[in-house]
C-alpha cells in the first residue's frame, strides 16, 4: 500500500498492481505530468458530499493503461446538502475515465455500492460520461437506474448506518419482546387452573366441604392448586422480525421467571383470588445488517387473578430494566433501558362431556413503558430516545383435552397487533424511522401434566408468522407446599343405587346397596361429624 499524503506535483507517475491511499481527512486532487497504469491498482479516497469533491487524480498526459482504477474505499467527510437526491462528483478525465471501476461491484446492481458517514449509507455509482467519469451519490433507500435515475426502496431505514439504529432495534425485539413475554408467562396460575374441568375447580375451591359426584376420568389429586406453590417457567424464541419501517432483525430471546403463588382464597358472591409475585431473567441478542446487539436484564412483578366460574380475569405488573451492547462498523457500544407495564387476561371456558373438552377463549391487554437512557455511539453521534409508549392486544382461543391419569394436551391459536409503539429516536439532530413490529398470528400445541398431589409440569411450542416469523418455546413446573392433602371426595348421583367414597385415609368406608331411608340417614351423619370426616354436606357437582 503506497499513502499518498503530499501531493506531488508536475511528476510522471506510473503504478500498478498495489493500493493507493489518499485518505487524510480532506478532499484533494493529485496533479501530475503523466499517469499511468500498468497493472490494476486499487484506490481509497476522502469524498466530502458537502462540498461535492472528492479525491482525484489528474494528468496533463495520461499512457496506454494496462490496468484498472478500482476505488474500493471512501472515507465519507460530510453528508449530501437536505434535499438533494443525488450529488454528482466529477472524478477522471478523459484519458482516465474508461479505465475505472467503482468498487466491489456488490449490491443492489453490477456497478453499485454503498458508503457510510456515521448516520446515513449512500449508494454509489460510478457514471462514465463522454465528457468525464463521475460518481454519483444517494441516500440508500433510493437505487440508482440505468441513466442515474432513481428508485425508492419503500423502507426510509435503508437511508442509514445501521450503528445509528441499534436502539430503534433493541427497543422493539430486545427490550419490549422481553416484557411481552413476561406478560405471556406471568398469569401462571390461571393457565394452568382454568384447563381443568368445573367440577374440579370447584371442588378445590370448597376443599374439605363437598364431597362431588365425578366421572372416573380424571384424576382426583388436586390439592396443589389450592395450597401454595412455586413455579418456575423457562422460555425461548428463534424469529426473524421484518421490522415496519426498519431492517429484518434475527434475533433469539430467552428467559426465566420464577415465582410463588398464595392459596387460594375464597371471597363472596363465588369469587376466589391468587396473588402470584414472580421475578426473572431475559436475555436477547439481535443481528441485522453488520450490527450485533447483546441484551441482559431482569424484573420483578406481580400478579391477581380472580375466578368465578367459569369466568377468570388476572391483572399483572411488572418493573426491570436492560444492559445492552452492540458492535458494529466502528467498534461498540453500551446503552440501558427501563421498562415497566401491566396487562389483563380475562377469559372463559366453554366445556363439553362434563369438561372433557374444554374451548377457551381468553384477551389479553397490556401497555409498556420503555425507557433507553441516552448515550453517545462509538462513531460519536448522540442518540435520543423518547419512551417508548405501547399498547398490545392479544385475542387468543384455546382447545383443551382432560384425559386420564391428569394429561391435559391442547392447541393454541391467536392474533397479536402493537399499537402506539412507534419509536422515536434522534440521532444528533436528525429524525430517525419510526419502527414498529408487524401484526401476527401465534398458533401452536402443548401438554399439561399433574401428577400426585403436588407436581404440575407442561411444555409448549408456539409458531409465529407475519411481523414475527420462528417458533417459541417454553416449559414449567409447579410446585405445591406443605404436606400432602385429601384427595378429593367422591360419592354417587343420589339416584343412583351406590356410593363410593375414595379416600380411606381418615377411617371412611365403603356403603354399598343404599336404600332412601339409609341415604337419609347418612345424609345426617355426615352432618354431625365434620371433625371426623371433613364432609359437611352431600352434594351433587
Amino acid at each position: 500500500m503506497f499513502y499518498m499524503l503530499n501531493d506531488i506535483r508536475k511528476a510522471d507517475v506510473t503504478v500498478g498492481n498495489t493500493t493507493l491511499n489518499t485518505i487524510n481527512n480532506q478532499a484533494h486532487t493529485y496533479s501530475f505530468n503523466t499517469f499511468t497504469l500498468t497493472g490494476d491498482t486499487n484506490m481509497l479516497a476522502d469524498v466530502d458530499l458537502a462540498k461535492g469533491e472528492m479525491d482525484r487524480f489528474s494528468a496533463n498526459n495520461y499512457g496506454t493503461h494496462q490496468g484498472n482504477l478500482h476505488v474500493l474505499g471512501m472515507n465519507m467527510l460530510s453528508d449530501a446538502p437536505e434535499g438533494q437526491d443525488v450529488t454528482e462528483i466529477y472524478f477522471a478525465q478523459v484519458g482516465l475515465k474508461d479505465n475505472v471501476i467503482n468498487g466491489v461491484n456488490e449490491t443492489p446492481t453490477a456497478n453499485q455500492t454503498t458508503a457510510d458517514t456515521p448516520i446515513y449509507k449512500y449508494n454509489v455509482m460510478y457514471d462514465n460520461r463522454e465528457d468525464a467519469g463521475y460518481f454519483l451519490f444517494t441516500k440508500g433507500d433510493k437505487v440508482f437506474t440505468p441513466g442515474g435515475g432513481t428508485e425508492n426502496t419503500g423502507n426510509p431505514s435503508d437511508a442509514f448506518n445501521p450503528s445509528v439504529l441499534a436502539s430503534s432495534v433493541a427497543s422493539q425485539v430486545g427490550t419490549y419482546a422481553a416484557q411481552n413475554a413476561a406478560f405471556n408467562y406471568a398469569f401462571s396460575h390461571s393457565d394452568s387452573y382454568m384447563p381443568l374441568p368445573s367440577s374440579e375447580r370447584f371442588a378445590i375451591s370448597h376443599s374439605n366441604q363437598y364431597a362431588i359426584n365425578e366421572t372416573p376420568n380424571y384424576t382426583t389429586n388436586l390439592g396443589d392448586y389450592a395450597n401454595k406453590a412455586i413455579w418456575v417457567r423457562p422460555y425461548t424464541s428463534f424469529e426473524n422480525v421484518p421490522l415496519k419501517n426498519g431492517p429484518k432483525v434475527d434475533t433469539i430471546n430467552y428467559g426465566t421467571l420464577i415465582g410463588g403463588d398464595s392459596e387460594y382464597k375464597e371471597l363472596r358472591n363465588g369469587w376466589g383470588t391468587v396473588f402470584t409475585g414472580y421475578m426473572g431473567y431475559n436475555g436477547s441478542s439481535q443481528s441485522y445488517s453488520g450490527v450485533n446487539t447483546y441484551q441482559n436484564g431482569g424484573l420483578i412483578g406481580a400478579t391477581q387473578t380472580f375466578y368465578k366460574g367459569n369466568f377468570f380475569t388476572g391483572l399483572t405488573a411488572s418493573v426491570g430494566a436492560t444492559a445492552g451492547e452492540s458492535h458494529n462498523m466502528y467498534g461498540h457500544e453500551n446503552f440501558s433501558s427501563l421498562m415497566a407495564g401491566i396487562a389483563s387476561k380475562t377469559g372463559y371456558n366453554l366445556e363439553f362431556k362434563n369438561g372433557k373438552y374444554i374451548i377457551q377463549p381468553t384477551m389479553m391487554l397490556a401497555y409498556s413503558f420503555i425507557n433507553t437512557f441516552d448515550y453517545r455511539n462509538s462513531a460519536g453521534v448522540k442518540i435520543n430516545s423518547d419512551p417508548l409508549h405501547a399498547i398490545q392486544i392479544n385475542p387468543n382461543i384455546r382447545f383443551i383435552a382432560n384425559l386420564k391419569n391428569g394429561w391435559q394436551p391442547y392447541a393454541s391459536v391467536g392474533m397479536v397487533w402493537n399499537i402506539l409503539d412507534d419509536t422515536k429516536v434522534m440521532a444528533n439532530d436528525v429524525r430517525l424511522p419510526e419502527m414498529s413490529i408487524k401484526p401476527y398470528v401465534q398458533y401452536g400445541i402443548g401438554v399439561q401434566r399433574r401428577w400426585k398431589d403436588k407436581y404440575t409440569g407442561y411444555v409448549q411450542a408456539m409458531i409465529r408468522n407475519g411481523g414475527r416469523n420462528g417458533i417459541a418455546i417454553t416449559g414449567g413446573f409447579r410446585w405445591a407446599l406443605g404436606k400432602e392433602g385429601n384427595p378429593i371426595q367422591k360419592v354417587s348421583n343420589p339416584l343412583n343405587k351406590t356410593a363410593q367414597v375414595l379416600d380411606t385415609t381418615n377411617s371412611r368406608k365403603i356403603i354399598k346397596q343404599l336404600s332412601q331411608d339409609q341415604r337419609t340417614v347418612l345424609g345426617a351423619r355426615a352432618q354431625n361429624t365434620t371433625k371426623t370426616t371433613n364432609v359437611k354436606t352431600l352434594k351433587q357437582i
